[in-house]
């Protein structure tokens, strides 16, 4: 029955992937939407769970997330790759100094989409990795309406980490 509900709830789900960053990091207090901050508590609990600091919001961050899930969802596409074949490295450098850089990506449908993006991220193994490295400081989302395959009652989350 949970695997038929997660079945349900997901349209995809990518791997999670980490990077590694050369550069200064910059952390900047983001401004997230209702349903982003709640992806932020559901995480930073689950992790204060796992005996894990918190991960704070980025302004940064978040602007590098958005930008992908917009990117994703009006080039009708899922991927860590950028439409224009940016790796996911390279395309959150652009905003921001982080050393160390991982990304969890989500298409789901109807209620709940915090909740269901996070529990779909922490049954995949390499998602939880990312959830539960405790290298992370910093978190940013962006959340676009609907999905790569036009289902209108979805939201596409990008989720971008960085130490």
């Amino acid at each position: 029955m949970r695997s038929a509900l997660l079945a349900c709830s997901a349209v995809i789900c990518c791997c999670a992937v980490c990077a590694w960053q050369p550069a200064q990091a910059s952390a900047n207090r983001a401004r997230l939407d209702r349903v982003e901050r709640r992806v932020v508590r559901i995480i930073n609990r689950i992790r204060a769970h796992h005996g894990l600091r918190r991960l704070k919001a980025s302004r940064s961050l978040s602007r590098a997330a958005s930008g992908h899930s917009t990117d994703m969802l009006s080039r009708n596409f899922i991927g860590h790759a950028s439409s224009d074949g940016t790796s996911m490295g390279q395309r959150v450098r652009r905003y921001t100094g982080a050393h160390w850089i991982g990304e969890t990506i989500a298409v789901v449908s109807g209620h709940g989409t915090a909740r269901r993006a996070v529990r779909l991220w922490m049954h995949s193994p390499p998602h939880r990795a990312v959830i539960l490295d405790g290298g992370f400081r910093r978190i940013g989302l962006g959340v676009a309406s609907g999905s790569p395959a036009g289902e209108a009652a979805a939201a596409t989350v990008t989720a971008d980490f960085g130490a």
